[in-house]
Parts: C-alpha cells; structure tokens; sequence
C-alpha cells in the first residue's frame, strides 16, 4: 500500500512539473537560461498574479461570470506570458547576440591587419560581452590547448549557426593555415556583408514591429467594443449574454489567441538571420 502510494505521489509531482515545464515557471526558466539570465520566482509570480487580476477584471466585465473569468483569465495570463513576454525578451537577446556578431567579424578584419590570427581573438574579446565573449575565450583556450582553430571553432559555429560567422571563422582557419597576407582584405569583404545582414535584419525588424503594433490596436478595439455595448445598453448586453453571446464572446478569445500566437511565429521568426541562434 505505502508503495503505491509513493508511486502515485512521484506520478503526480512528474505530472506537476511538465505541467510547469511547458506553461508555467519552468518554461519561463527555459527562457531565462536561453538569454543567459537568472530566473526569480518572485518576479515570475508577481508579473503573473499582476496580469491575472488586470486580465480577470475586464473579463469578469465582459462575462459578468466569475467562473468564466477565473477560468479565461489563468488560460489568457499563462498565453501572455509565454507567447509576448518571453518572445520580446527572446527578441531583445537575439538582436543583441547580432550585434556582438557585427562588432566580432568587424574588430577582428582590423585587427588583423596588424596582428596575427590568434593576437587578434585574443584582442577582440575586450570588445565583446557575453555569452560570445565566454565562447570567443573557449575557443582560445582550445587553441592554447593544441586543437587545430578548425575543431575549436567548431562549437562556436554550430551554436550561432550564421552562414556568414562560419564562413568568416573558416577563412580565419585558411590563412591560419597558408599564411595572413591578404586577410585583412578578404575578412572586411566578410565583415561588410555581416554588417549589411544586420541593417537589413534592423530594417525588416523594425517593419514587422510597426506591424505587430497596428494588429494589437486592432485587437484592442475589438475586445473593448464589447464593453462599450455594456455601458451604453447594459440591459439588451446582459440578455444577450444570457442567451449565447458567451459562447460567441469564448469562439472569439480563442480566435484571437490562435491569430496572436501566429504573429508572434512571425514576428520572431528567424530574428538573427541564415538559421537563428540555437
């Protein structure tokens, strides 16, 4: 009996913490360790009580049901979070780890010129923030540890997958191997093209952006329409209510949820460039 009992428990706190994993603060620890910061619980259940109570006061006004307000608002504030603010904090991290790219490829094509490939790595970190500092300092202590610069920036690639980091870190391993007279010349030629990667990616960012914006106006205006019914014809809102406007009132939440998840697809979608970052 008692080991049935502990099997049941153990069954349940494995239940509880895919359950957390996948919606709740698990999957915002996920999120964390993937921009390289510390998750807090406090501030996760703070954001998450702060944004239940705003979301379950306009729905308990659209529904005047406690229970549907309850039950929308926990579904809605888990969404919220997961889906629009990891996603930004996604976004901002991503758009960083493009930047320290840029600065990478464009401090190592003039350093080159008057150092030589390894001086030059060395030099570069004191540009560079983490976690590309960190795997810039890997690489070297690989180097230093007589792997071939073509096995240790094998990791370094893989992990920022961007064709054009692979192809300059591979020209690195060329004329670490047959000489640096040209490199200069030839990196910059790399270096221009990551650069020009990184306006364009700005410009296209900055497009989507203005048009996330303008959808969630849209959004907006549509779930305060509602509400605007309610205080201008509160009794013909209340019948309808009654009768099956909560249903239509659910079919539309879950619309525009299925809608808001596919922006956010696109509006991320594949933010530093040829890949993403992994």
């Amino acid at each position: 009996m008692k080991k049935k009992i502990l099997k049941l428990l153990y069954k349940i706190k494995e239940f509880i913490k895919n359950i957390s994993n996948k919606y709740f603060f698990g999957k915002y620890k996920i999120t964390y360790d993937y921009i390289n910061t510390k998750p807090n619980f406090k501030e996760y259940l703070f954001k998450f009580i702060f944004i239940f109570i705003c979301v379950g006061w306009f729905l308990y006004l659209l529904f005047d049901d406690i229970k549907y307000a309850i039950l929308f608002a926990l579904i809605l504030t888990t969404f919220y979070i997961n889906e629009v603010i990891l996603n930004n904090k996604k976004i901002a991290f991503e758009s960083f780890i493009l930047s320290e790219l840029t600065i990478y490829t464009s401090q190592i094509s003039l350093l080159i010129s008057y150092n030589n490939i390894y001086s030059s790595l060395k030099e570069v970190t004191k540009y560079l923030s983490n976690p590309v500092k960190s795997d810039l300092l890997e690489v070297i202590n690989k180097i230093d540890n007589n792997i071939s610069i073509t096995e240790a920036f094998e990791g370094f690639n893989k992990k920022y997958n961007n064709r054009t980091i692979t192809l300059f870190n591979q020209t690195l391993e060329l004329f670490d191997t047959h000489g640096d007279s040209d490199a200069s010349t030839v990196l910059q030629i790399i270096s221009e093209e990551m650069n020009m990667l990184k306006i364009k990616k700005d410009k296209f960012f900055k497009y989507k952006k203005e048009w996330r914006l303008n959808f969630y106006v849209v959004v907006v205006l549509c779930l305060i329409m509602p509400l605007i019914l309610r205080a201008l014809i509160p009794d013909i809102y209340v019948d309808f209510m009654s009768s099956f406007g909560s249903i239509v009132m659910i079919g539309i939440l879950l619309m525009n949820l299925f809608i808001i998840k596919k922006v956010e697809t696109i509006y991320r979608d594949q933010n530093i460039g040829e890949g993403g970052y992994k």
